[in-house]
């Protein structure tokens, strides 16, 4: 007797052995025992998970003998000609060789003729969604219509390119990807029919390999009965398969976490060697860090389809993660994914991805960095080298602030701007204290880091405040003045006061307030650019101001 694969010996011959479809085969006992079968029926889902074994079922149910039943005989020969695709009256055909019209003519020619042996002609068309749009349309009548002896039965993977006049005109069954532990389970029942010696790791590995599908997991476990013979074993299995050994993902996070770059190129070349697509392998990574955070996310009752060992070991290996890092490493990932199936070299792309790696920095909560009082004194303070008298520094500080005071004050007399601080609304009385001539020179000689932190922020108001320097100090007034001489919107400068007082407390931990000294544009314009109605002057203001505050723009003159 010639070699029958696994997937064709261990076909369900009724509704009770199909696997990880009870909430389609529930409803289709209830539809015989009630009486209720429909004319037409569409089983919709990913492969290898029952549809066309449905099918056949069902048709053996509405043909079995003595009537229409779910508890049919499977071995009665209307059922094993059903089974075959022997029978006259159970027309099975593929919708992706027969998508013509032509042949649909010939099958609405056929359901005219009343069943020969069975109680129903029934047609089964596979990969329905193949089918021309002309031979939809030549389907619809029958469909709608059908005589009282003929029944149809579609099945599809994709079911959007079906069209809607023909699924409103059936009962649709969507049909669910298989979990790992109704597969595992299957697999051991027919393991221990066919006397095969194999490990729970081993029938793991089967299951997740098939990806919901109970038809690939059959295909695969032939495959490594081939190579194995009787006996299965992990490490063999994951030979045969290709499959690269989960270990090797635990070595890849290890040498991230430890920043080892020996290993971690030692882990690459084991990745290459494996022949597994770059892709892939990142497929793998992410399955595996996510594995990790699902790991410490659940106490009990982990969704995480592993085995109570290799959960051990995700746990104990998250103890040295931060969940934050995870996430991170694995957005990288994501990113990497999105172009290297287009790279000449996506090895190497994924090699200098890992080699990245190694040098992320760990993540902080940004409350622990404020809490850090050393990180903030040295953030907010300047450093002193060992071995400097701290007091003799500021007394030369104190010293230099006073003869450069005095220099500046004199240079302001001879140039004539000595009436800058009746603009300002200051009372010059020339007697500063020393806190505030300290203040001042402190800001002056770091303004440069001011522009820099304000650029960074807001480009649009740095760009405007670079032609200003601070003036003079009075209390907490801290004047401005511009180095161009030229004139500015004084609207515009208003917006960067409260971004340069906040900045300067900040960085100096001192509360100041701003005032520019410019030549204000709008005071120099002629009498003839103004407007003549200063309500619809206001009304545009107001509207110019919203659209410089909403795009972060800045007016160029």
């Amino acid at each position: 007797m010639a070699y029958k694969v696994l997937s064709l010996k261990w076909r369900p011959q009724s509704f009770k052995d199909v696997v990880g479809q009870e909430h389609i085969t529930q409803t289709l006992i209830n539809a015989f025992k009630q009486d209720r079968i429909a004319q037409g029926y569409i089983f919709t889902g990913p492969r290898g998970v029952g549809k066309t074994t449905t099918a056949r079922i069902l048709a053996m149910a509405m043909n079995a003998d003595g009537g229409p039943t779910s508890e049919f005989d499977p071995k009665s020969e209307i059922s094993r000609e059903i089974s075959d695709g022997r029978s006259i009256d159970v027309i099975e055909i593929d919708g992706a060789s027969n998508r013509g019209i032509e042949e649909i003519r010939n099958l609405r020619e056929q359901i005219k003729f009343s069943p020969m042996n069975s109680t129903y002609k029934v047609i089964i068309i596979d990969e329905v969604h193949m089918l021309t749009n002309q031979a939809f349309n030549a389907l619809l009548r029958t469909l709608e219509e059908p005589p009282e002896h003929g029944k149809f039965i579609f099945a599809t993977t994709d079911i959007h390119k079906v069209p809607a006049t023909i699924i409103s005109r059936c009962q649709r069954f969507d049909f669910n990807r298989i979990s790992i532990d109704v597969i595992r389970n299957r697999i051991s029942h027919i393991i221990k029919s066919e006397g095969i010696d194999c490990d729970a790791e081993s029938t793991y590995l089967i299951a997740k390999k098939a990806d919901g599908s109970m038809r690939d997991a059959l295909s695969i476990l032939d495959q490594s009965i081939s190579y194995c013979g009787d006996k299965i074993t992990y490490e063999q299995l994951v030979k045969a398969l290709g499959i690269i050994d989960q270990e090797l993902y635990f070595k890849f996070t290890r040498s991230i976490r430890n920043k080892d770059y020996q290993n971690m190129i030692l882990v690459l070349s084991a990745f290459s060697k494996y022949g597994v697509p770059a892709s892939e392998v990142l497929i793998g990574i992410q399955e595996h860090i996510r594995n990790l955070i699902y790991s410490d996310c659940f106490k009990e009752n982990n969704p995480i389809e592993i085995n109570d060992e290799q959960l051990k070991l995700f746990k104990a290996e998250m103890l040295n993660w931060d969940r934050r890092d995870l996430f991170r490493l694995n957005q990288i990932i994501i990113d990497v994914s999105a172009v290297i199936r287009k790279s000449d070299d996506p090895y190497l792309l994924l090699e200098m991805t890992a080699l990245k790696l190694l040098e992320m920095d760990k993540s902080i909560y940004i409350d622990q960095l404020l809490s850090d009082k050393d990180f903030l004194e040295n953030k907010n303070s300047p450093q002193i080298p060992d071995g400097v008298d701290k007091k003799n520094e500021n007394e030369d500080k104190n010293q230099g602030v006073e003869e450069r005071a005095r220099d500046k004050k004199k240079s302001n007399s001879e140039s004539g701007n000595i009436d800058k601080n009746a603009d300002s609304g200051l009372e010059n009385d020339g007697e500063n204290t020393l806190d505030q001539k300290v203040n001042f020179d402190n800001i002056n000689s770091k303004w440069e880091q001011v522009l820099d932190s304000i650029n960074r922020m807001r480009p649009s108001v740095g760009s405007i405040i670079e032609d200003f320097v601070p003036s003079m100090m009075k209390d907490d007034l801290l004047v401005l003045e511009t180095k161009t001489g030229q004139g500015f919107n004084e609207k515009v400068l208003e917006r960067g006061i409260p971004i340069i007082e906040k900045e300067i407390e900040n960085m100096f931990d001192m509360k100041i307030k701003v005032k520019f000294i410019t030549n204000d544009i709008e005071k120099n314009k002629p009498e003839s650019e103004t407007d003549n109605n200063p309500k619809s002057k206001q009304a545009d203001d107001k509207v110019f101001d919203k659209i410089v505050d909403l795009f972060d723009g800045e007016i160029i003159h």
